[in-house]
């Protein structure tokens, strides 16, 4: 997380979500993320890290492409820009890791990959 967050964030503009509160954005069933963390703007920004350490990879990337959709959908009236954001979205991973990554930087973090 502080990788990703240095290379998408160097201001450090985004703030930790509490963990208990993750599941509002990302649609897990229960015991599925073994680890979690998140960090979003705190104003109308779209701009967020996330990173998960899954049980099982090979359902992840669907969960987490559904909870990103959910999200653009709930933004695409009222802040398209940020809609768009979340559609142009990188999600990288790494064996049972995965990283999510929106906002202006997403590219860039993500042509650098998963160290």
């Amino acid at each position: 997380m502080n990788q990703l967050s240095q290379k998408a964030d160097p201001e450090q503009t985004l703030v930790d979500v509490k963990a208990d509160q993750i599941d509002a954005f990302y649609f897990f069933e229960q015991g599925e993320v073994l680890e979690q963390q998140l960090k979003m703007a705190s104003d109308t920004r779209a701009d967020q890290i996330a990173v998960f350490e899954v049980a099982h990879p090979d359902q992840a990337r669907k969960v987490i492409e559904s909870s990103l959709e959910a999200m653009q959908q709930q933004n695409a009236n009222y802040f398209p820009e940020e809609a768009a954001k979340l559609k142009q979205a990188c999600i990288m991973n790494k064996g049972a890791i995965f990283a999510v990554v929106v906002g202006e930087a997403a590219d860039a973090v993500c042509s650098a990959g998963l160290e």
